[in-house]
This record gives structure tokens, sequence and C-alpha cells, in this order.
């Protein structure tokens, strides 16, 4: 790992590493149906009775709710969650994303439920300006006993939910430490063409050139392109983090450093790939990578890169589709090859999510809190990993959960994990891990289980994460007018540099990266330099960056053993 202090901040990463953190509309978290029967009261912390209570709550509306399972707000899940928890709870939903849209305008009505769950820290610290939230702590302390004590456990849980003001705002959950995403090489191409994995973004070139000259898949056709998805595809936050291209620094001496010039790097690198023929040339075109996608899952792209924060669920969908549409094909892990700033790693899972916040006008706080317990147990989590023992379902002589019917269990239980946003899946021990969830009796998940093992021997390596300095969810907020001053900077700066990729002769990545500086000074860049200047002073050393996640890893690695 870079040494301590050593990082780097993404300011351009913030916003969509956000999303992606929590982007997964599948499970991966928890074993066998929980607690107590429908109808018993629960019980303060004090062991006394308490009526039962009625809160309102968010649920993210994804639209993959299966087809005769009801919507997201109605289902066999939250008629579940009403018999077995503490409370009667009615869901609002939310659409992924457009919540922060959804949320100014519930609570501007006054219509915003009791319970919000978002992944965005951005929308939640906007809610936290406008003082539309509750703070928790001495609710907590005198009603919780599962949560509390999961603060007590892990201190960064409660030190990831104090806002400025000193105060408790949010509640989240500990996840389990890993790549989020995937960089995918065709290893049977490499093996055909004699090549060697790329460990330089030179190679890396040559190998994508090799790809798309050679006729790698022997069909006799000039039909294969050696990358895809550099811009708006799976392969643009990747290439990102092999340059380090962001718009702060931070030096080995702890020292904010400001300027375009790995994005330049970046820029140039795009160039050469663009003009080496190795990509579809109407990229850009493609903008939300879905042809890229769809390209490699034929067998037509050599190198692309997939957000698998979800091993489960990309097996059960892409990498099942690609091992139908090209059933000799052969996958491996790509590690960043390196660029001419260095190596680094891709983003990491974050693993002190904060994910709910409560309205400051809820009319039962109490009940909210035995809600949060509720959830946060690890009996309640297993019920949304697995489903119900026996029907979805059963343990085997060592414990394990194991599906019965993979079929059913994608159709009943694959969708419902935005119900289980508050679960530290590895509060369960041993299947709480990721690798135990994938069976070797289903050939997808045999498959994703190498790969997913590849991807965590290759991209936990103790090299910067080339993102920043922490994950984008613990980063600060700029100020509302350097919000304004960042987002009137991000795209006509990012114009430049897609026009430069492809200008060819009449407009070269050197002018754009003049016009992009011009372009930072003249409209507050430098304002939003001073602010970051002056928050780095102050909280350097009150944040979590990635070399406490990694201390995380390890530990959570020792455990598993």
């Amino acid at each position: 790992m870079q040494k301590k202090g050593w990082a780097y901040i993404g300011l351009a990463g913030v916003i969509s590493a956000s999303m992606l953190a929590g982007c997964s509309g599948t499970n991966n978290q928890a074993s066998s149906e929980t607690s107590k029967p429908a109808g018993e009261t629960p019980k303060a912390s004090t062991g006394t009775a308490v009526k039962r209570g009625k809160i309102t709550a968010t649920i993210y509306e994804r639209g993959n709710v299966p087809n005769g399972m009801g919507t997201i707000e109605d289902n066999m899940w939250s008629k579940w969650m009403n018999e077995k928890g503490p409370n009667d709870v009615k869901y609002t939903a939310v659409p992924r994303w457009e919540s922060a849209q959804k949320l100014n305008v519930l609570f501007a009505s006054g219509s915003a439920p009791d319970l919000i769950f978002e992944f965005g820290t951005g929308i939640r610290n906007s809610l936290f300006a406008q003082k539309q939230l509750m703070p928790l702590d001495d609710l907590i302390e005198k009603n919780s006993t599962v949560y509390k004590g999961l603060m007590q456990k892990y201190p960064q849980l409660k030190k990831a939910g104090i806002k400025s003001d000193g105060k408790l705002y949010e509640v989240g959950r500990i996840n389990e430490v890993y790549p989020l995403s995937s960089v995918f090489i065709r290893q049977d191409w490499l093996d055909k063409l004699g090549l060697q994995m790329p460990k330089t973004t030179e190679e890396m070139v040559a190998v994508a050139k090799a790809f798309t000259e050679k006729d790698p898949d022997g069909n006799g056709k000039n039909d294969t392109y050696g990358i895809a998805g550099i811009q708006s595809g799976g392969m643009g936050g990747p290439i990102r983090y092999m340059f380090n291209a962001n718009w702060v620094n931070v030096n080995e001496k702890k020292e904010l450093q400001f300027g375009l010039e790995n994005m330049k790097l970046q820029a140039q690198f795009k160039r050469d790939l663009y003009e080496a023929g190795v990509m579809d040339k109407d990229f850009l075109t493609d903008k939300d990578g879905s042809k890229a996608a769809q390209d490699f899952l034929n067998g037509k792209v050599g190198i692309m890169s997939w957000m698998t924060n979800d091993y489960a669920a990309f097996a059960a969908k892409e990498l099942a589709t690609f091992m139908k549409n090209v059933p000799n094909g052969k996958l491996s892990i790509l590690p960043l090859p390196k660029s001419p700033v260095g190596r680094f790693t891709v983003v990491w899972n974050n693993p002190v999510q904060m994910t709910a916040v409560v309205n400051a006008r809820a009319k039962d706080p109490e009940a909210i809190i035995r809600q949060i317990d509720f959830l946060a147990k690890p009996e309640t989590g297993n019920v949304f990993r697995y489903g119900i023992e026996g029907t979805h379902y059963k343990l085997d002589a060592d414990g394990r959960p194991t599906i019965l019917d993979n079929d059913k269990y994608k159709n009943e239980v694959s969708w419902n994990s935005d119900f289980n946003m508050i679960y530290s899946r590895l509060e369960s021990g041993k299947y709480g891990y990721t690798e135990t969830f994938l069976s070797e009796s289903i050939p997808e998940q045999k498959e994703a289980l190498r790969l997913f093992k590849e991807a965590r021997n290759v991209y936990m390596e103790k090299i910067p994460v080339g993102e920043g300095i922490t994950h984008s969810e613990h980063m600060p907020e700029l100020p509302k007018d350097l919000q304004t001053k960042m987002a009137n900077l991000t795209k006509p700066i990012d114009d430049l540099f897609i026009k430069a990729i492809i200008g060819g002769k009449s407009y070269t990545v050197d002018q754009a990266y003049a016009e992009a500086k011009a372009l930072w000074e003249k409209q507050g860049g430098k304002d939003i330099e001073a602010w970051y200047l002056d928050w780095w002073g102050k909280e350097k050393n009150n944040i979590l960056v990635w070399d406490d996640f990694y201390k995380i890893y390890e530990s959570q690695r020792a455990a598993f053993k």
C-alpha cells in the first residue's frame, strides 16, 4: 500500500464511484428465517413491552422486480418485513438514479418518509445542510442494542456517521472489502496469438492492436476489437485509475497538488487507442456503454471492464451470457498496466458504508431505532440473502446455506437486497463472505468464483488506489457555490479532452490541455483549490483513507481463514 497519507483525491470520480458502490440490484448478503412469531410485541432495551410502531421508509425502485412478484413497495418481502419486524412499514419507491430529485420533492411537500435509505453521500449531506435530519446519538443509546453493539465493535461505523456539528446522523453497515470492478481480457486470444499479459500502457495498445488485426476468434473475418467502452462504458473507470487522472492529488509529504497533467496523459492514451484502430470509431454514440458490453458478451472484444461489486449477479447475467455465446472463451483478470505516472489499482468496496438517515419530522423515532436494530440482525439479513429455509435454501451438514432451485431463487430472492441496506453480512461469520455464496455445482458460479478470487489477488495489492485519498462516499461535499463552479468546469474540460481524442492533426491533446488549464484558472478553479487546501489542513488526520480500508481487508481475510 502507499505510505501512510500518500494518496490521491479524485473529484471527478466522487459522484460516479459513489453511485457504483451501491448500484447492485441483486443480493450479496445473509442464513435462516428470523426471530419472533408474527404479532409478538417487541421489547425495548429495558425489557419493557412497547407498542408496535407504524413508520414509513424509502425503497429504491430499480425496475427489477420480476413479473408476478408485485411492486417494490408491495411484495412478499415487504409483507415478510411487516410480519416479522417490530413495526408496520409503508414503503415509498424512489428511482435509483433519480433519488435526489425524488427526495427533494418529498421533503418539499412534507411527505418524506421517516427512514431514508440512500447510498449517495452528497444527497445525505444536502439533507443535513437543509436541517432535514434527526440526530441519533441519544436515541441509539437509549433504544438500541444491536446497532449500538455494532458501533462499539466497529468504532469506524460511528466515526463515519458523525456530521460537522459532532452529532451522529447516519447509520450504515460494515462491508467485505474487495475490488468493485474487474478488467477482463480474453486469455484464449492471448494464448492463440502467443501474447503475454500487457504490463504497461504501451504493451496494452500493442495487445489491443493484435486482437483487432490478427483474427483471434479464427472466423476469417475482420470483426473483432481490442478494447471497448473507454469513455462511457466499463473501461472508463479503470483507465482513469491507471493514470490517477483526478483533479487533486496528495504527494508523499501529504501536500495537496493541483493540475490537469494526469488527465492530459489519460487523454493521450485514449487517443493512441483510437488512432491505432483498436476500438469502435463510433464509441461516443454509445452513451451508456451498452453496445460495448454487448460486443464483449458476443465474443467480439478482447479487453473490457465490468462493475463486479456483486459477483453472484455478474455470474447469473453477464458471465452466463458470455459462456453461452462463447463456449470456448476463457477470461482472465488484467492487472492495471503501469502508466507514465506509476502503477495503481482499482477502487475497492467501501467497508464502512453509510446507508440511512432519519427524517427530522419523524413522529416515532424510537420505533425507527427498533427497525434499524431488526434490520441489523444477522438473522434478518440472512433471509434477504438466501430467502426462507426449506423454500429457497437448505443448510448443509457444516451449516453452509445451499440454494435449492437457482431459477426460483433468481425470481423470488435475487432482487430484494435494497431491503437489506443496514445488514453487516460478515456478522454472519464464514458464510457471510462472497466466495462462500458461489456454488461450484453451477457452471457460471464456478467460473465467477475463479474470477472473483483472481480479481481479489490482483487488485487487493499494496499499491495506491487510483481513485483518491478515500472512497468517494467518505469525501466531503463542496459548498453550493463551489459545486456550481465545479459542475461548470468538469463537462467543458471533459469535452475538450474528448475532442482531442478524435481530433487528429486539427486538435491535439496539448491544445486541449492548454485550454483546460486556462478554463480552470479563469472560472473558479483556484477557489476550489483553496477550499480543499483548508479542508485538508483541518481533516487529513480525521478521515478514513485507503490505508485504513486495507487494514480492514487484512483483518477480514485473517478472520475468514
